[in-house]
């Protein structure tokens, strides 16, 4: 963690505040809780022309065992389109990353480098309606891709042309006597006598 800010989340009172940038398909939105903000040459608003406002961040904590970090980004939408575009199926797979920084009051400039707490991918998108209207996007890491069961996969040409499309790897294939078995277990004979 950056020094400058560590100094300024041991002083009395600090004024911290969330960052949140997504790389949708309509475009990056980055928004904050803070009103205003500029970090890395970019603006970090309360109300995002694209989106609306940031609500709460939930989930921010470390993986254990064979679990990996889930965020729950819950954003209050500015409009029909910002809702729409949030629960696009195209935006899945957007990436997300959130940081964690303090500002100078008097300033509103960032003290140090806001330290990076999350980097993953929108999973899916919730469209909420209560007292206020709201969407709930599910964020998680390739990490947790690595621990999603896989025994479907085959290394074989459907299979790689459906990944990549217009490759031609694995077309030319001849020979193959042995089937191999891609990240997942052989199965097994059963022999009768």
């Amino acid at each position: 963690m950056d020094t400058a800010l560590v100094a300024a989340l041991q002083g009395p009172a600090p004024t911290v505040c969330w960052l949140v940038e997504m790389a949708l398909p309509a475009g990056t939105a980055r928004l904050t809780d803070a009103g205003e903000v500029v970090f890395g040459g970019q603006v970090y608003r309360g109300l995002d022309p694209l989106l609306g406002a940031l609500s709460s961040i939930s989930g921010l904590k470390d993986g254990a065992a064979n679990t990996t970090t889930r965020v729950d980004v819950v954003v209050l939408p500015r409009s029909d389109q910002a809702a729409a575009g949030l629960t696009d199926p195209t935006a899945q797979g957007a990436r997300v990353r959130i940081w964690f920084g303090a500002i100078n009051p008097a300033t509103g400039a960032m003290i140090g480098t806001p330290e990076l707490k999350f980097d993953g991918e929108l999973d899916k998108a919730a469209f909420t309606v209560g007292a206020t209207w709201s969407v709930t996007v599910e964020c998680g890491t390739q990490a947790e891709r690595q621990l999603e069961p896989n025994e479907d996969w085959r290394l074989n040409h459907p299979f790689h042309s459906a990944i990549w499309p217009g490759e031609t790897g694995l077309i030319n294939v001849t020979d193959v006597t042995k089937k191999t078995y891609w990240r997942a277990e052989s199965p097994s004979a059963i022999t009768y006598r």
